[in-house]
């Protein structure tokens, strides 16, 4: 990726130091790409607000480490730094996407219900494939269109693989949960 097609970043100009007798806590500063001192806005006051996760599925270990990893940073910075901590986090109940998972899980099961032919999935798989091929050309985001184009490619190696075995007559089949 070239550096012209990089996010800009915002300006940032480093807060007062601290003073002398509290403990330096430095964190890596993604704005400047170096190590910075962490100085609150308000004398020993540390607001945090973290963002936690989108439940739209079953839980997962990944939920769990959102709740511990911060809990635990919380507790360094209140019990070893001595910061005051008023810490928030979110969970995100996003309905449009329960919903749509809920019908992306219908729609598969109604497919898997209708016993197409492993050459019809094949067909199918082809049309997506080509319909999502449309899509990321018009992607204009370049960290999305490369994420996209990740995707497409595998997609396609999939069905290759799966259309080059149908053709050395191995058993194939395509009754698997997503």
């Amino acid at each position: 990726m070239s550096s012209s097609s990089k996010r800009a970043q915002p300006p940032w100009s480093p807060p007062s130091p601290p003073s002398a007798s509290s403990h330096r806590l430095q964190l890596y500063n993604s704005l400047t790409r170096s190590k910075e001192a962490f100085v609150p806005q308000r004398g020993n006051r540390v607001t945090w607000y973290n963002c936690g996760p989108t439940v739209y599925d079953a839980s997962h270990m990944g939920h769990a480490r959102t709740y511990l990893t911060f809990d635990i940073l919380r507790r360094v910075l209140s019990s070893y730094f001595k910061y005051d901590v008023f810490f928030v986090e979110n969970i995100t109940d996003v309905d449009d996407k329960i919903i749509r998972r809920a019908r992306q899980n219908h729609l598969y099961e109604s497919y898997l219900a209708e016993e197409r032919s492993l050459a019809a999935v094949i067909d199918d798989c082809n049309e997506v494939a080509g319909a999502f091929a449309e899509t990321v050309k018009k992607t204009t985001d370049a960290d999305k269109k490369a994420m996209q184009e990740k995707q497409l490619k595998r997609i396609r190696e999939a069905v290759d693989r799966v259309e080059a075995a149908v053709k050395a007559g191995l058993k194939v089949s395509y009754r698997m949960r997503l």
